[in-house]
């Protein structure tokens, strides 16, 4: 008989029910008499009710034998359920747990890249703002030149597209900065996401794992110190699981968009580099060739200066021995002069014009137009002196002129902290830090210094051709002429 079966007879009748209706019907009033056969068919029912307890009794036991049997396969099955259950959950959790912690170590990785590339951008801003306060400084102390010296030369020019390129320089990598710490403050956002769901991760795999070691007695074991929380709404496993897939997503997303701002950057900064150093490698170049071509000048008008005054003193002595030779004239003119007065005295009967009368006005004559070719001589001497005079403090002044401009010139190129003018500038932004090898440098540098060279020279060959065309106009004038042959011998 089965479970099921239990209070019933063989042929389905509820024994409890048939037992009551039989106690009814068997009921007898009080002082009436029953049949034999109804005694005798009480006796047999009573006997057949005795089977069917017995019947029942037996039912009774073998149903709650199978339902111990059930009972305590189905708690196997359920512990095993449920253990199974727990290291599925467990094994799951540690998989995401795995994937959270690479995530994690990705996302840490990539914030010190950022820290490292910010750290790096304040360095090269600083550094823009020396090489701006630099090019600054430049520009004004080369104001201080003299009026002669103040040109829109190379020079200045790329002094002022550098300065106008560093501004931008500047400002774009004040942007970059702001991009990484937006950048940064996004990798944080998500480094304390993935850093909350991993330490939920942890603490869920330990809680489980300690369910898994309750005893079956219920003894809590190591879960005798979970603490209990507070009854919340449970979350289903999809979304359990898709909101740790979101955060390594989110994280994924934040760290590409980082590799490739950290490329942007790398690219921008190289390329805005690599433009500044070649403005300023051409800068050096200019300041350098700046100063040769004014040093050659310096000593083109240095020389000019020695000529001049050589030619000067040359024109002192000339002047001296014309003065010498006119005052050396004035004697004999002034005899011949008085002789021929004297002359007047003579007798009116002997009054003839004769050789010595001729003889005495052809000496006049002669020594008038020696003595007045030779006092034009002398002021001719005179203003050329003047004018060599003249020349000469010109020469000075341009000298002088050009000895500020080269020491304000020496004073911007060390502006950069260079040791001296032979040295190459300092590395620095605006320098240029190539990799090349140091032959090729070296090469390069004697180039750049060839090339200074060739342009100092073709400036102080234009500068002595200026000035030889000037002093061939000035010696072919008339008032200017001094080596001309001297009829007189003077």
């Amino acid at each position: 008989m089965s479970p099921s079966q239990y209070g019933h007879s063989t042929n389905g009748v509820n024994i409890a029910n048939f037992r009551i209706i039989n106690q009814k019907k068997e009921c007898v009033q009080p002082g009436q008499y029953r049949s034999p056969f109804d005694w005798q068919q009480e006796t047999a029912k009573t006997m057949e009710m005795g089977n069917a307890e017995n019947l029942m009794s037996s039912t009774l036991r073998h149903s709650s034998n199978l339902l111990q049997t059930a009972a305590v396969d189905l708690v196997v099955s359920d512990v095993k359920t449920v253990e199974q259950a727990l290291r599925t959950k467990i094994r799951q959790t540690d998989q995401l747990k795995n994937a959270l912690e690479s995530a994690l170590n990705d996302t840490l990785a990539e914030r010190d890249l950022c820290i490292q590339i910010k750290s790096s951008l304040e360095q090269r801003l600083a550094r823009v703002q020396e090489k701006q306060g630099i090019n600054e400084s430049r520009l004004q102390v080369r104001n201080g030149r003299p009026l002669r010296e103040k040109t829109m030369d190379d020079v200045e020019g790329l002094l002022l597209k550098q300065q106008g390129f560093v501004s931008a320089f500047y400002e774009k990598v004040k942007r970059a900065i702001n991009h990484v710490d937006r950048e940064l403050a996004q990798l944080d956002m998500v480094r304390q996401r993935l850093e909350g769901d991993l330490q939920d991760k942890t603490e869920a795999i330990d809680v489980d794992s300690k369910v898994l070691g309750i005893l079956p007695d219920g003894t809590l074991g190591e879960a005798g110190s979970l603490r209990r929380r507070a009854d919340t709404k449970l979350k289903t496993p999809h979304t359990w699981v898709t909101s740790t897939e979101d955060n390594i997503k989110l994280a994924r997303h934040w760290i590409t968009d980082s590799i490739r701002l950290r490329k942007a950057v790398r690219t921008s900064i190289l390329n805005s580099r690599s433009t500044e150093h070649e403005i300023s490698r051409t800068l050096n170049y200019q300041m350098m060739s700046k100063l040769g071509a004014t040093q050659g000048l310096r000593d083109h008008l240095q020389r000019e200066l020695e000529r001049v005054r050589t030619e000067g003193a040359k024109a002192e002595s000339q002047r001296s021995s014309l003065a010498h030779a006119l005052e050396s004239k004035r004697g004999p003119l002034m005899q011949a002069k008085e002789r021929f007065a004297a002359r007047k005295a003579r007798p009116e009967r002997e009054l003839v014009a004769d050789d010595v009368e001729a003889a005495l006005a052809r000496e006049i004559a002669h020594l008038n137009a020696v003595t007045s070719q030779l006092s034009h001589k002398l002021g001719a001497v005179d203003k050329e002196i003047n004018s060599l005079d003249l020349a000469a403090m010109t020469l000075e002044d341009n000298i002088r002129d050009k000895e500020a401009a080269l020491s304000v010139d020496e004073q911007v190129v060390m502006l950069d902290g260079r040791i001296n003018l032979t040295s190459p500038p300092p590395s620095s932004v605006g320098s240029n830090t190539s990799n090349l090898s140091a032959a090729r440098e070296a090469t390069l540098r004697r180039i750049q210094d060839l090339e200074g060279d060739l342009i100092s020279a073709r400036r102080e060959r234009e500068a002595l051709e200026a000035n030889v065309a000037h002093l061939k106009a000035t010696m072919s004038s008339p008032k200017g002429h001094l080596g001309g042959p001297d009829p007189f011998g003077a």
